[in-house]
C-alpha cells in the first residue's frame, strides 16, 4: 500500500450525528495529505479505494465487505449503532481514526470468509457465487413454515435437519445471527466454521464446529408434498436469493479474506466483555 493511502467513506444513513462524522473525516484526512472521498451507496465504484471507511453499525460494514474483499481493501468501521463488533473506533474517535490512517499506526485482522454456490437453478438463471462474512442462512420463504435441508460434509450425509432453517456461520459470525440461533461464540481468528440449526424440531439437533477447509453442501427437500414451494437463502442478512427444492448450496471457505482494521490497543477479550456485558 502506499504511504497515502486513498480513502473511501461509505456513509448510508444521513443522520446529522453521521454527516458530522463525515465532514470531519474529509476535513482531517485533508490536513493529513490524504485524498478521501465520499463513496456511491451501492459500493460499486470502479476504482476501489485502499480504505473504506464505514460510518454506521454493523450493517453498513457488511453492505461492503463482499466488494472490498474482492477489491483488497481495507474497513474501518466508525460505530454509529449499537453493538459495533466490527468497528474500529466508536464516532468520538474519528481523529484518533484518521492520525492512525495517516501513520498507519493501525493492525489489520484477517478475517476469514463464506463461498456460497447454488446448483440446480433454471438453466436460464446464473449460478453465481456470493461471499459472506458473517454467514449464510437457508430458510423456507414463507414464515411460520419449517423445512428439511440434507446436510452433507465433503460428500458424506450429515444429517437431515428439519427446522425453521439452517445456518453456516464464521468465527467472525459466532456474535451475529449463530449465537442468536444458540450457536457458539468462536475467537474470530479461529481455523474453523460452524453449523447451527435454525430451532430444530429435535431436541439433539445441535451447532457443530467444522475445520475451515470442509465444503458444505444444504439440499433442500419436499416435505408433505409441498410440491413446487421454494426456499430463501441469505449472505450477512444483506441479500436474499431463492432456491428451489431440486437444488443445492454448497458453502466452503473463500478463497479471499477481509482486511479489518482495528486501533492500537484494541483487543477481542475486551471488546466481548464491553458488547456483552460481561
Amino acid at each position: 500500500m502506499a504511504n497515502s493511502p486513498t480513502i473511501g467513506i461509505l456513509a448510508p444513513h444521513r443522520s446529522n450525528a453521521c454527516l458530522r462524522a463525515l465532514h470531519q473525516l474529509l476535513e482531517c484526512c485533508g490536513q493529513r495529505g490524504m485524498h478521501a472521498r465520499e463513496l456511491g451507496k451501492s459500493c460499486a465504484d470502479a476504482e476501489w479505494p485502499d480504505i473504506v471507511v464505514c460510518l454506521g453499525g454493523d450493517g453498513t460494514i457488511l453492505s461492503a465487505v463482499e466488494q472490498a474483499a474482492r477489491h483488497g481493501s481495507i474497513i474501518a468501521g466508525v460505530n454509529m449503532g449499537h453493538l459495533g463488533f466490527l468497528s474500529a473506533c466508536g464516532c468520538e474517535q474519528v481523529e484518533e481514526l484518521t492520525e492512525a490512517l495517516a501513520t498507519a499506526a493501525y493492525r489489520v485482522e484477517q478475517r476469514s470468509m463464506l463461498q456460497v454456490t447454488p446448483s440446480g437453478l433454471n438453466p436460464t438463471t446464473a449460478e453465481e457465487s456470493h461471499l459472506a462474512l458473517n454467514e449464510v442462512a437457508l430458510m423456507r420463504a414463507q414464515t411460520g413454515k419449517m423445512i428439511d435441508v440434507d446436510v452433507e460434509l465433503d460428500g458424506t450425509l450429515l444429517n437431515r435437519y428439519h427446522a425453521d432453517g439452517v445456518l453456516v456461520a464464521t468465527p467472525t459470525g459466532s456474535t451475529a445471527y449463530s449465537l442468536s440461533a444458540g450457536g457458539p461464540l468462536l475467537w474470530p481468528t479461529a481455523k474453523v466454521m460452524c453449523l447451527t440449526p435454525i430451532c430444530p424440531h429435535s431436541l439433539t439437533n445441535r451447532s457443530v464446529v467444522l475445520p475451515e477447509d470442509v465444503e458444505i453442501t444444504l439440499h433442500p427437500r419436499e416435505r408433505r408434498g409441498r410440491v413446487g414451494e421454494s426456499l430463501i437463502y441469505s449472505t450477512d442478512g444483506q441479500a436474499t436469493h431463492t432456491i428451489p427444492l431440486n437444488a443445492a448450496l454448497t458453502i466452503r471457505k473463500a478463497p479471499v479474506n477481509l482486511h479489518l482494521l482495528f486501533l492500537p490497543g484494541s483487543d477481542y477479550a475486551t471488546r466481548l466483555r464491553a458488547k456483552l456485558g460481561w
